[in-house]
């Protein structure tokens, strides 16, 4: 069967003209709802993180940083302090900072938020300030770089492609895929992937490749980079090798970066260093990745089947993981089950058509 060549539209597709109106009238009541919602599931996970040791966290507004920041604050009761960059008017990030913020300061807990670029001078020196100047008198920090800001295109080497995706209705106001009623599945098909430019290879090597070495030096001049205590993280994704978007772009590039810098980093300040290695999840993200919504939804059905499947704030509960006595490795796997069910995944994508919908994902309806 020949398969529809769409093209993949941020937010599936939403009337951006929209989202404003949506966002003001709704983003701070669905903010703290969803909030509610996950707190029922946080629980004290056992991080030892001692109360003069703050957390920095690069994101915290949405996706998987903001499911860590959920998790330390109100599970571990850890101080957080989260560097984002949203638009206040066109992104739920700033409702979800809000919703977090208020309710931990009403517990008497810590969880700052700074909607700044994370690679800028002044944003570094404005976020060890506070740190420098809050009361609690902290003398280190942990750190965990969850910059997701790559071009997700194709170096110029291997050209452009096509891609098995599908297209998926997004909540306007969460701005996640919702994949919880059959008829947001619209169609599977092909969707392209373009060739990165100069600037496109630039930026996300930025971002995501050596953004936290920009950090690292700040954070040991003001002394709060505590030898053989402190621990740099970053959230990362162990793409397969022949993967056609995520192993031969600017996201290999940077991740290949990001990897060499936590060497540098530990070897310069004799910190613990460790990758947070994720599988595919439902975030706001997944709209700009090729692939990305065929892959997280696919997975998904089959981690369901075989009742392995766990959300971010599951996952979060078990990144907690790096900060308990003994743990000393580089790298943390919270995608064991699903790179086991890879396999399987790759055996229904090729094997997926358009009269397999909507029931191929029925295990993700509610």
């Amino acid at each position: 069967m020949t398969l529809e060549v769409f093209k993949k539209l941020p937010l599936g597709g939403v009337d951006r003209r929209a989202i404003v109106p949506a966002l003001a009238e709704r983003g701070l009541n669905t903010a703290r709802a969803k909030l509610a919602d996950e707190r029922k599931i946080v629980a004290l996970a056992g991080a030892t993180i001692p109360k003069d040791v703050a957390v920095i966290i690069l994101g915290g507004s949405n996706g998987i940083t903001r499911g860590l920041a959920v998790q330390l604050v109100f599970g571990e009761h850890a101080s957080v302090f989260c560097v984002h960059l949203d638009s206040e008017k066109m992104q739920i990030g700033p409702h979800h900072a809000t919703a977090i913020s208020e309710a931990a300061a009403a517990e008497g807990l810590t969880a700052r938020f700074f909607n700044a670029d994370a690679t800028k001078p002044d944003t570094i020196t404005q976020v060890i300030d506070a740190i420098k100047a809050d009361p609690r008198g902290f003398r280190a920090v942990h750190f965990i770089n969850g910059i997701a800001a790559g071009a997700t295109k194709r170096y110029a080497e291997h050209g452009p492609t096509q891609v098995k995706d599908l297209d998926v209705s997004f909540d306007m106001v969460l701005q996640t895929p919702d994949f919880s009623d059959p008829v947001n599945i619209r169609k599977v098909g092909l969707v392209d992937v373009e060739v990165a430019t100069d600037v496109d290879i630039e930026r996300t090597n930025k971002f995501m490749g050596t953004s936290s070495m920009l950090w690292a030096g700040p954070l040991a001049e003001a002394g709060l980079l505590s030898e053989n205590e402190s621990i740099i993280a970053f959230c990362d994704y162990d793409y397969p090798p022949d993967d056609p978007v995520y192993a031969m772009g600017p996201l290999a590039g940077a991740k290949k970066l990001q990897r060499e810098t936590m060497l540098q980093i530990m070897a310069r300040y004799h910190v613990k260093t460790v990758r947070l290695c994720y599988p595919a999840v439902a975030t706001t993200a997944l709209g700009a990745i090729p692939g990305g919504l065929l892959m997280f939804g696919m997975t998904a059905q089959v981690l369901h089947e075989r009742g392995q499947f766990k959300g971010i704030a599951l996952l979060s509960v078990d990144a907690m993981n790096i900060f308990k006595p003994g743990f000393n490795a580089g790298e943390l796997r919270l995608d064991g089950a699903y790179q086991a069910a890879l396999p399987e995944f790759y055996a229904r994508r090729d094997a997926l058509t358009s009269n397999d919908l909507p029931g191929a994902f029925s295990r993700l309806y509610r």
